[in-house]
């Protein structure tokens, strides 16, 4: 039974289980005692050969490497923790992402773009300063049982699976599998193109410009879970962006939870989006409902075996579509394994939704309107 459940925890999430301890309880003398800190260096190595169908306006088919995803993305980081003494701990996390098929950096050429950030952290709670992932993203990790695997529900909203931002402080309370947390950002995005989502980053004269805050209440009983997120982003990206002007918003709020059953998970969720910026024609000014439920079994202690389905809908827009996709893995040990996995993406008339979410867009987006397979074998390391 302990295998089993050792093996349920390695295939449905990746922000637990991979992190192995480099160095510890290194000795730093002060004045009056002696602090301990510790640094552990993880990291995931993950890659395939994928295959997309109906890329483009030619529908063609591509074989190739994913850059950003495959079952886990690929990165590596430092985690380290000081003890100040009386409860008190200095903390810093500093996190790399990669594509593997070129060894360059993701995240828009940044060396520690996913996390870079420092803080204190003690019984009343943790507070952080640094590049971090909006609360949305913390909370959408209880229900989903499947993403960031390259195809899931998660390929509808492709920002739950990446929501970071730049020049941000946080707060973050734990107390018997309660959460309660919120952040907020000076300035997300300074780095990115503005067709990409990057924004002015910090602005001395609007207070509005790029600003982004977010907030989340979660509870975790071990058997089931439960999360709720808020996330708003303000606009002042310019010309080419989605939210040229900082009056525009782009707001989701999210509820999802799990229940496990013996060797079996099953997520549900649902996200309501309002966002007043520039789209893609013809959406503008839209509202979205999006939804999925997955799950997970364990049918032995070194195969696991997850499916998905998701549906969004864009008010007003025939722009909505549909996601299917599943996956089965195969553990050689807790760090190492191999799985296939495919997914199909059903578009509505104006929607171009792409299955594909290892590389950057708009590298295999269909036209709207038209479906798309997609598939993938892989392997994985964790470290």
């Amino acid at each position: 039974m302990t295998a089993r459940l050792n093996r349920a925890r390695g295939a449905n999430s990746w922000r637990r289980g991979f992190r192995w301890t480099l160095s510890a309880l290194a000795a730093c003398a002060s004045g009056v005692s002696h602090a301990q800190s510790s640094v552990t260096l993880y990291g995931v190595i993950d890659t395939g050969v994928e295959y997309v169908t109906n890329i483009g306006a030619q529908k063609s088919s591509s074989v190739h490497v994913p850059s950003l995803t495959a079952s886990l993305p690929s990165l590596w980081g430092l985690r380290g923790k000081e003890d100040l003494g009386g409860g008190l701990n200095a903390v810093f996390v500093l996190e790399s992402g990669f594509a593997p098929g070129t060894g360059s950096l993701n995240q828009g050429g940044r060396l520690f773009g996913r996390q870079a950030y420092v803080g204190l952290s003690g019984q009343w709670g943790t507070v952080t300063l640094g590049r971090q992932y909006s609360q949305i993203f913390w909370a959408v990790l209880t229900g989903d049982t499947l993403a960031p695997n390259i195809f899931a529900a998660a390929d509808l909203d492709p920002y739950l699976t990446q929501p970071r931002v730049d020049n941000s402080i946080a707060y973050t309370f734990k107390s018997s599998g309660l959460t309660v947390a919120a952040m907020y950002s000076f300035g997300r995005d300074a780095v990115d193109s503005a067709p990409a989502g990057g924004c002015a980053g910090q602005s001395p004269t609007d207070w509005r410009a790029c600003k982004s805050m977010s907030a989340m209440l979660k509870y975790d009983a071990g058997t089931w879970g439960a999360a709720a997120a808020f996330d708003r982003n303000y606009g002042g990206g310019g010309t080419g962006s989605a939210l040229p002007l900082s009056s525009e918003t782009d707001t989701r709020a999210l509820i999802n939870g799990y229940a496990k059953f013996g060797n079996s998970t099953l997520g549900v969720g649902f996200q309501h989006r309002i966002n007043h910026g520039e789209q893609t024609p013809p959406v503008f000014d839209a509202t979205s409902n999006y939804w999925w439920i997955g799950g997970s079994y364990l049918p032995l202690p070194d195969i696991a075996l997850d499916a998905q389905f998701g549906h969004i809908s864009v008010s007003g827009h025939d722009a909505g579509g549909s996601v299917i996709a599943a996956r089965a893995m195969y553990f050689f040990s807790k760090q190492t394994a191999v799985y296939v996995t495919a997914g199909h993406v059903f578009n509505q008339r104006n929607a171009s939704f792409s299955i594909d979410g290892g590389v950057p867009p708009p590298t295999s987006t269909p036209l709207p309107g038209v479906n798309q397979t997609g598939a993938l074998v892989g392997i994985r390391h964790l470290f």
